[in-house]
């Protein structure tokens, strides 16, 4: 790469030809100086102060004189004016000297001091220079039907008619200053700031710049696209560091005309909590794809095998703190960060997988994350390592992309456990009641054997049942002409599909710590013992308990005479392989939705007998209700935490599964 040295004003040129005689002193004097800027390239050659003729003493008054005449004050004069003025100069000619941008779609990386300035050049060179060549990406934008190929061909509409280009900035922090005081750690160290010029040449830009666009960072993340011609300059400059941090930042500087290098999503988390045991998680991304399952885009989104990465910390991991929309942050600090080339999670904790799963039944990455800490809070977020199959300098997009984060508390009571791919419910992914004596599903060396005998008992149990459900099925003419069908909308697969669906729900039930005062949870089994063999306390079970005024009781008291321990719905599981096998103890249980109960009865037909109860006889006990809003208030086979946020790629299927509801209400309640 050439290097193009600065144009010099004729003071400047006169000083820096004289810096050799005077270099030691002049070295002297800077190093207890305390400038207000730190350069990241300075003028070669040259010095600060002039030949001497001989041994004339007076040689700072020739100086002096020169100095005068260029308008420099040097104060009441003498040596050490001159020498200020001098310095001046020289600042000043170090003030136009700027680092050469290295290439399009490149990291630059620089550490700098608080205080400090870095001036760049964007030279008209890399301007005009060709487009990156493509390379393979993602088969279509997230969540969308549209390929890639049409992205590509929008991303490069970059030049306007009088021939100017579009260039963009991008920034990520990736190291911070350290806490040092003396108390708690509470705020993230101050953030760096980004100065893009308005003007092609316009080298004054910075903190003192005019004609620039300013973008302080956030949480370690800037972008600015500006339209540009000719050489193009950009600083970075550090603030002053507040009392009790130490050290300086790292940061990783890109420009380019083809897209952003470093990319954020400060909306949209893409991300979403299945649920949580004691030390795992299981998190989803959102539906990468709307196209059906028969067509070129799906299969190409699941033949990726992991085009996402996660990245995670503790909440009380300060070293993330202010740089959670930077992907080398995540990426040099964050605790946990999953790897392409590690999908199994052998070395990061963090097994990641494709699947269909869960509302839609379309493209999904899936994300188990192990070694967590019981009760504690931890923040994650979605990432894109580059382009998804190639990062790193060269690649359009390569410094990566992030999404907002997403934050999750594992469960501090040890009796739920988190269970996926069963082999008949296999739509079944959330926390379970489980024993942790009788089924240790954390230990090392008899992990894996504990969760294969829980699911063994679950999968045992619903498929036996679906057998018996099938059996009497068959004895309904479903392969008949529809006008003797028993409904004109539903039929025996509709009927089969349902019943399923209902059966995981009823019989696998989604648990929740009995600690937790959340009032979606419903109690369960207060009566019995915790696997550790500790009880509830008395007045807590003989406190009264009414589920509902109508409901039935088993010894004919009135509702109203009920308590927690002789209610049979909160002193029992509703599958009862639970308290015979299991025993889990007290647990929390997520309420399956009362429309998987109005679903089953209107796809089956009458003669098979199903209903549901009614309101104020046992549907409250038995079933919750969904929100309009898409909080998770009740159980349903994909179903995902805060799916609220998930915008309008779930928002279909939320929508349906509403109307369904209501539909239930009108035509399935018995």
């Amino acid at each position: 790469m050439h290097f193009q040295c600065p144009k010099l004003t004729p003071l400047q040129s006169r000083f820096v030809a004289s810096f050799a005689a005077l270099l030691l002193l002049g070295l002297v004097y800077w190093s207890l100086s305390n400038p207000h800027f730190a350069y990241a390239a300075e003028v070669e050659g040259g010095g600060l102060m002039g030949e001497r003729d001989g041994d004339d003493h007076n040689w700072y008054r020739i100086e002096e004189q020169r100095l005068r005449e260029d308008g420099v004050d040097v104060g009441g004069g003498g040596q050490e004016g001159v020498m200020e003025g001098m310095l001046e100069a020289v600042l000043e000619a170090r003030a136009v000297a700027a680092t050469a941008i290295s290439d399009n779609n490149a990291p630059n990386n620089l550490n700098i001091e608080p205080g400090g300035t870095t001036v760049w050049s964007y030279s008209e060179a890399l301007l005009t220079s060709p487009a990156a060549p493509s390379t393979p990406g993602l088969p279509s934008e997230v969540g969308e039907k549209r390929s890639l190929d049409s992205a590509h061909a929008e991303l490069r509409k970059r030049q306007d008619s009088g021939g100017s280009t579009t260039i963009y900035v991008s920034i990520n922090t990736c190291l911070q200053p350290t806490w040092n005081g003396t108390d708690q750690q509470s705020d993230a160290p101050p953030q760096l700031t980004l100065y893009v010029s308005s003007g092609a040449g316009n080298e004054n830009i910075g903190p003192n710049g005019q004609n620039q666009v300013v973008q302080e960072l956030s949480e370690g993340f800037a972008n600015v696209s500006v339209v540009a011609s000719g050489t193009w300059y950009i600083a970075v400059s550090a603030p002053t560091l507040p009392s009790g941090y130490v050290g300086s930042w790292n940061y990783e500087l890109a420009v380019s005309h083809d897209a952003y290098y470093h990319s954020a999503d400060e909306e949209d988390p893409n991300l979403f909590l299945v649920d949580t045991d004691q030390h795992s998680a299981l998190l989803v991304t959102n539906n990468l794809t709307q196209q059906d399952s028969n067509s070129t885009i799906f299969q190409d989104w699941m033949d990726l095998s992991t085009p996402f990465v996660m990245f995670a910390a503790n909440v009380n991991n300060t070293a993330m703190l202010g740089l959670q929309k930077s992907y080398c942050a995540w990426a040099k600090s964050g605790q946990l960060a999953a790897s392409q080339d590690d999908p199994q999670g052998d070395n990061t904790g963090v097994q990641m997988g494709m699947i269909t799963r869960g509302l839609g039944n379309k493209p999904k990455e899936q994300f188990y994350v192990t070694n967590l800490n019981a009760s504690s809070q931890y923040v994650g977020i979605l990432a894109e390592p580059g382009n998804s199959t190639k990062s790193g300098a060269g690649v359009v997009g390569g410094g990566g992309k992030v999404w907002s984060p997403v934050i999750w508390q594992t469960k501090a009571d040890g009796n739920c456990a988190l269970m996926f791919n069963l082999t008949f419910c296999d739509e079944v992914a959330y926390a379970v009641p489980n024993n942790p004596v009788t089924f240790n599903t954390t230990s090392t060396t008899g992990g894996e054997d504990g969760i294969d005998r829980l699911r063994h008992i679950y999968d045992n149990y619903t498929s036996y049942y679906y057998q018996q459900f099938n059996y009497s099925l068959q004895q309904i003419p479903c392969n008949i002409s529809s006008d003797a069908q028993y409904s004109t909308i539903k039929n025996c697969t509709d009927c089969a599909a349902a019943y399923k669906q209902w059966l995981c729900a009823v019989s696998i039930p989604r648990c929740a710590d009995f600690s937790s005062d959340e009032t979606r949870y419903h109690p369960r089994n207060m009566g019995q013992s915790f696997p550790n063999g500790s009880a509830l306390p008395s007045d807590l079970l003989n406190t009264q308990y009414t589920p509902m005024s109508r409901a039935p009781t088993l010894d004919g008291t009135p509702a109203y005479s009920q308590t927690y321990l002789s209610s049979l719905a909160t002193n029992s599981s509703r599958n009862p392989i639970l308290d015979a096998q299991i025993l889990p103890g007290p647990y929390r249980e997520l309420l399956p939705c009362e429309d998987l109960c109005f679903s089953l009865v209107q796809s089956c037909p009458a003669a098979l007998g199903f209903g549901c109860p009614a309101p104020g006889r046992g549907l409250e006990a038995g079933y919750g209700k969904r929100s309009p809003d898409g909080a998770l208030t009740c159980s349903y086979l994909g179903a995902v935490y805060d799916i609220s946020a998930a915008g309008n790629v779930f928002a279909p299927v939320f929508e349906a599964l509403a109307i369904a509801a209501l539909v239930g209400l009108v035509v399935g309640v018995v």
